[in-house]
């Protein structure tokens, strides 16, 4: 069987370059889904431990700095995931530039493309509604729901219980009067013995 690609425009350097690019930008592109999952995984795992923290510990003020952390991750895994999607987006914009060249080597009238429009085409209609949903939607929407929730527990933290001003200065009061009282009757004996010797 011959090979459909054309000698005369591609030689076979720039054909092993390719086909090993093409391959090589593949396995990264599976391996930042794969490093999406694991990370984003850890991030809701630590998120889960510290909010059941926080709910046994009655949301009391101590807590408010353990639920500004479960924020900050909600964000970091924000921007986490947006690089990476722009990252992959950048190796699926090299494919498609690279099939392009790669079906413009391939005779007068090469199918590859045409193809795959036409199966994309069946996907989007088959699937009309989930479409027209970015691929990084779902993972955006997951680490802002733990934003979400981390406000929502900041607004539910218990404020300290202000002490009883009156009652607590009377206590006081008779708490520092009783020793000086006892001090004078004492000192008034301690006189009077003094005197009698």
């Amino acid at each position: 069987m011959e090979n459909p690609i054309n000698e005369n425009n591609m030689n076979e350097n720039e054909k092993e370059f390719l086909f090993f690019y093409m391959q090589q930008t593949w396995e990264e592109m599976r391996h930042l889904e794969n490093l999406r999952e694991r990370v984003s995984v850890l991030i809701l795992t630590i998120t889960s431990v510290l909010a059941g923290f926080v709910v046994q510990q009655e949301f009391t003020s101590d807590t408010k700095l353990i639920i500004w952390f479960i924020i900050i991750l909600g964000v970091i895994g924000i921007f986490m995931g947006l690089k990476i999607f722009q990252i992959h987006q950048m190796g699926q914009n090299r494919l498609y530039k690279w099939n392009e060249y790669l079906e413009s080597k391939c005779g007068d009238s090469p199918k590859i493309l045409e193809l795959r429009k036409e199966a994309d085409g069946k996907t989007k209609k088959d699937f009309k509604l989930v479409s027209k949903i970015p691929h990084n939607f779902f993972w955006t929407a997951i680490f802002g729901f733990i934003i979400i929730i981390g406000i929502i527990m900041l607004t539910m933290i218990k404020k300290p219980e202000p002490l009883n001003s009156n009652s607590n200065d009377i206590k006081d009061k008779s708490k520092i009067d009783l020793p000086i009282q006892t001090d004078k009757v004492s000192n008034k004996k301690l006189d009077t013995i003094s005197k009698s010797k």
